[in-house]
């Protein structure tokens, strides 16, 4: 029977008749060790290769002597195993300690400060569409093309000569015809009366040809004066088009610049138009969800939403052993309490940062951390864990702070209940705070309804 067990990510050990084998590493190289030797495999898809690098020497009956083997043994691998658990271990703790790092850092992050949108220049104006336009509105394009290019005045070709030859075939035949051969002189005749006819047909068509050749080069005449006359429209009229659109687009730039500048103005006075919509953008990324749902005079108030301990805070920490060794131990109530305090100061402190980097109107920020409960009474509730009012001034000396929980503290109207020796967050009682108190079932309704 064969048995196969998982002991650690990509690490297994299977036992079988023949001893004792293990195997780690991903498929494409995974790394058999067993009583028979070292091998190799790899795998891609539905084709795999197995290479082996040592084998046992089993003893020689022949020779009587000891059993020896050239793999690894049974000690060998469990000492492999040990050291695969220890590096898993120390990974373990490594990730552990990030994330205890993550939880309380939050509030280090810089963000950029809102500053006044300045649009650039308008692009130059480029010539060449503006000047194509032009000439195709002018027609020169089909005046260019019926003048074979334009690039020059144009020519009427000359006419080409008369067969005058061909003239006498056609009026000796016609003359002719109808004269019997042997009449000689008549035939002498009729040739020379067909000729002369014929120099005058030539002499006629010729002047003919002329006549048109003149007619076409006054018509070439005149399509090249009309080509002069639209190209000295076009250059008269290209460099104003040019100055037109040039105003067009500083136009433009002048009229966007206008809107930016008086969404500026806007932000700069808290304007909630302007201020809530870009502090929704902004928070719209934080690791703890924030909205920022008013804006009045120079305060605007902040809601954080927050998790439970059990969610973000790890329950082993890093520790020394009595021998100096790295290991996780568990924590206690009262440290996982103040790492989420620590944590939830951070978030606060991050938030506020951000909203003071956002909103340049802003010089009072006061937030809300809510906290949806997951046990107890009050499982499934909507509770307020920390109120507190935070002004720009004072904030420039708590942004940094290494006890972010300390600023939650000192923050002005700050409210902040800390249950029993372990010091547990709990939900704020609200009785004395009417307006709080109905802008909390308020989110409640909407986070319910979201």
């Amino acid at each position: 029977m064969r048995k196969s067990f998982k002991v650690a990510p990509g690490v297994r050990v299977t036992a079988s008749k023949r001893g004792l084998s293990s195997s780690f590493g991903p498929r494409a190289a995974r790394v058999h060790v067993s009583n028979r030797g070292v091998g190799v495999s790899s795998g891609v898809g539905p084709v795999s290769t197995y290479t082996r690098f040592g084998t046992a020497q089993r003893r020689s009956p022949r020779s009587g002597g000891s059993r020896a083997s050239s793999g690894p043994t049974k000690v060998s691998i469990a000492a492999h195993e040990r050291e695969l658990k220890a590096a898993q271990r120390e990974a373990d703790i490594d990730k552990v300690a990030t994330l205890e790092k993550s939880l309380v850092g939050v509030h280090r992050e810089s963000f950029p400060k809102a500053e006044r949108a300045v649009l650039p220049q308008p692009d130059p104006v480029d010539p060449a569409p503006v000047q194509d336009a032009l000439e195709k509105e002018a027609g020169i394009p089909a005046l260019v093309s019926g003048l074979g290019g334009g690039d020059a005045p144009p020519v009427a070709p000359d006419p080409e000569p008369v067969d005058r030859y061909r003239l006498m075939r056609e009026f000796r035949k016609r003359r002719r015809e109808g004269i019997p051969f042997w009449q000689l002189r008549a035939q002498i005749e009729a040739a020379r009366e067909a000729d002369r006819e014929a120099e005058e047909a030539s002499e006629k068509e010729a002047e003919e040809r002329r006549t048109a050749q003149a007619v076409a080069q006054v018509e070439l005449d005149r399509r090249w004066d009309e080509l002069q006359r639209a190209r000295a429209t076009v250059a008269e009229r290209l460099p104003l088009e040019i100055a037109a659109e040039k105003g067009r687009r500083d136009a433009a730039r002048a009229e966007e610049q206008q809107v930016l500048d008086a969404a500026w103005a806007k932000l700069q006075a808290n304007d909630p138009e302007v201020t809530l919509p870009a502090l929704e953008e902004a928070f719209a990324d934080n690791e703890a969800p924030a909205a920022a749902i008013d804006c009045e005079g120079d305060q605007t108030t902040v809601v954080m939403q927050f998790s439970g301990p059990e969610a973000i805070v790890p329950e082993r920490k890093p520790a020394r052993t009595p021998t100096g060794k790295r290991t996780l131990k568990k924590r206690t109530k009262t440290e996982i309490n103040a790492l989420y305090l620590e944590a939830l100061g951070s978030n606060v402190l991050a938030t506020v940062k951000e909203a003071f980097a956002v909103a340049p109107g802003t010089e009072v920020v006061q937030i809300l951390a809510i906290r949806r409960e997951t046990d107890g009474k009050r499982s499934g509730e909507l509770t307020a864990i920390y109120v507190g009012e935070f002004d720009r001034a004072g904030y420039e000396g708590a942004s940094g702070s290494r006890e972010p929980a300390r600023a939650l503290v000192d923050a002005t109207e700050s409210q902040l209940s800390l249950k029993g020796k372990t010091a547990q967050v709990a939900p704020l009682d609200l009785k004395e705070s009417p307006d709080l108190q109905a802008l909390l079932g308020e989110l409640d309704a909407s986070l319910a309804s979201a």
